[in-house]
């Protein structure tokens, strides 16, 4: 059973427009955090650290290179978790025919963010960068398991490449096919890299102002997003009760 499935549910309401997009803007902070107060790497793309790792090796500067191995690594174990993680809730919301195991995945990764990136807030700068990195790393992977799609379209909260390909291709056949649904699914591709890099241009600013524990912003904001969740859930239950007792002869 796919995402798409569950995000046509009513009760799956952290694949909606406005928290995918809010988590876009956290994707774009996080990686303007690491790199502006965290040694200069990103945790969200990591290719770019790969890249980085292998010049650091070819110019000579030997095992220090490594060093941009270390949120790889916390990305590719977080992976790991997002994944059974996720093939779990999935497996829960299809026995229950409810959405309530996929909603609650989402609390569940919601929460985990927090915790580790309100942990991070408390690091001092001083401190070695490899774990700080390496915990938003992890934070990053969950979120890119969890949060994979926007009202049934496929997209990523943590980095853009994807995004820019599909968008490409929804530009492509609306006017190669004149499909207008192409040429609004691609919209919500532009705004939410949009998004991305207003997380990005904001995380500069505060951090350059606020500088480690500017990360404190966004497990702020992702507390109100669990309970902006919380509460949507709990409307649609009592509508949803509501529609069912006028139902009732």
């Amino acid at each position: 059973m796919d995402m798409q499935t569950f995000s046509d549910r009513q009760n799956a309401v952290f694949v909606r427009a406005f928290p995918v997009l809010v988590l876009g803007v956290a994707g774009g902070f996080f990686d303007a955090y690491t790199y502006v107060a965290r040694g200069g790497v990103f945790c969200n793309a990591q290719t770019g650290n790969l890249i980085l790792m292998a010049l650091g090796l070819a110019s000579g500067r030997g095992l220090s290179s490594f060093r941009y191995l270390v949120p790889v690594i916390f990305f590719v174990l977080a992976s790991f978790v997002g994944e059974a993680a996720s093939r779990f809730a999935f497996r829960r919301a299809g026995e229950n025919k409810n959405g309530g195991g996929l909603f609650y995945y989402h609390l569940v990764v919601l929460i985990a963010e927090i915790v580790i990136l309100t942990a991070v807030g408390f690091i001092p700068a001083s401190f070695p960068a490899l774990l700080p990195n390496a915990l938003i790393s992890s934070a990053a992977a969950l979120q890119f398991h969890a949060f994979r799609d926007m009202n049934g379209i496929p997209l990523s909260t943590v980095f853009c490449t994807n995004n820019l390909r599909l968008l490409s291709g929804h530009v492509f056949a609306a006017f190669a096919d004149r499909d207008r649904a192409a040429l609004k699914r691609a919209g919500k591709y532009l705004l939410l890299i949009a998004c991305f890099l207003a997380g990005v241009v904001g995380g500069y600013f505060l951090t350059a102002w606020a500088m480690h524990y500017a990360i404190l912003f966004v497990s702020a904001l992702f507390s109100a997003l669990a309970v902006w969740g919380l509460l949507a859930r709990r409307a649609a239950r009592k509508n949803k009760r509501d529609t069912e007792e006028k139902e009732v002869p």
